[in-house]
């Protein structure tokens, strides 16, 4: 890599190819699945899968045999790129560390045990640490692209949650030099990585113009759900986001002002739930760390209360403060 490139700040990456593609691709790949109680789900995923990728199926402590399914279906297939191994600490997190730690090939991907595959970029700059793209989903029986803007800038991000478990690929040894998945996060996880990985100044390209992977979002998955059933998780992971920011990105400003006032949408969507105790909760949050001016509390308490009443579009509003 030549000194200019290495010069060239993240930004210029985001959205367009400012590097020749074709230096990396599928052999160069491994794709990690995590799987706990998935075995209903596990075969459809498995199928969409060709047998050209390397292919690691980490189960989490599965009660319903989807890990001796996986084993009996790699033997069956003939897979022999597919692995099947076990992690017991509890978490998406765990499982997907454990797959990074038994990865070979210079890139990784992630994604869940009850999506469908349809295909990754065939090739891509080697040089870069990670790859972004748009994904497709599947909701109600009707498909569509999933809403995003390519980003760049971790204040972005922290509001627009737009680098996901599924639109996001890493190399292998940048992933690990930045701590891999934060084990702690019990859901929001792949938010607060993209965050991490935001803080780190990767070299990143986004590539717009194809949406890949295949969401299917289900009542038993992981995408979707009420805030109320996991706000808990969400503060801990607030929180682990909050320890980011400090410890990688010099207490950026716009970075805590941006996580101050998602946490103000958060407390809005409980409230808006009819959930006084969790909206709570993420106040005694806001107040006990962040320390900002009265101008910024009124802001956050009317983006809360516009959140509550049903308001939409309240992150591009806080998008609009932070910058």
């Amino acid at each position: 890599m030549n000194k200019d490139n290495q010069n060239k700040s993240a930004e210029s990456f985001s959205g367009r190819h400012s590097l020749p593609l074709g230096r990396a691709g599928v052999g160069a790949l491994t794709i990690v699945i995590p799987v706990f109680n998935r075995k209903e789900y596990i075969k459809r995923t498995l199928d969409s899968i060709p047998d050209t990728y390397r292919v690691i199926v980490v189960d989490n402590g599965s009660t319903d045999g989807s890990y001796d399914y996986c084993r009996m279906y790699a033997l069956n297939n003939h897979r022999t790129r597919m692995t099947v191994e076990r992690e017991f600490t509890p978490g998406a997190a765990a499982a997907r560390n454990k797959g990074l730690s038994l990865c070979k090939t210079p890139w990784v991907y992630f994604f869940d045990s009850d999506d469908v595959f349809t295909g990754l970029p065939e090739s891509w700059d080697e040089s870069l640490d990670m790859v972004c793209f748009p994904v497709n989903m599947q909701v109600n029986g009707r498909n569509k692209v999933r809403d995003f803007s390519p980003v760049s800038t971790p204040h972005t991000h922290i509001l627009n949650s737009m680098l996901g478990t599924h639109s996001m690929l890493f190399r292998t040894e940048w992933l690990r030099h930045i701590g891999g998945w934060n084990n702690e996060c019990r859901t929001w996880d792949d938010w607060e990585l993209g965050l991490r990985a935001l803080l780190h100044k990767p070299r990143l390209m986004w590539l717009t113009t194809k949406a890949y992977h295949h969401i299917l979002v289900h009542p038993d998955s992981l995408t979707g759900g009420s805030f109320s059933e996991r706000y808990k998780e969400q503060l801990k992971t607030m929180e682990m986001a909050f320890r980011d920011i400090h410890d990688y990105g010099k207490d950026d400003t716009r970075c805590q002002f941006a996580l101050f006032l998602r946490s103000y949408i958060l407390a809005g969507e409980l409230l808006r739930e009819g959930n006084r105790q969790g909206s709570d909760e993420v106040m005694k949050f806001i107040y006990d760390r962040f320390h900002t001016n009265d101008m910024s509390y009124r802001l956050g308490r009317l983006l809360r209360w516009y959140v509550s009443k049903g308001g939409r579009g309240a992150w591009k509003v806080a998008l609009r403060l932070v910058n």
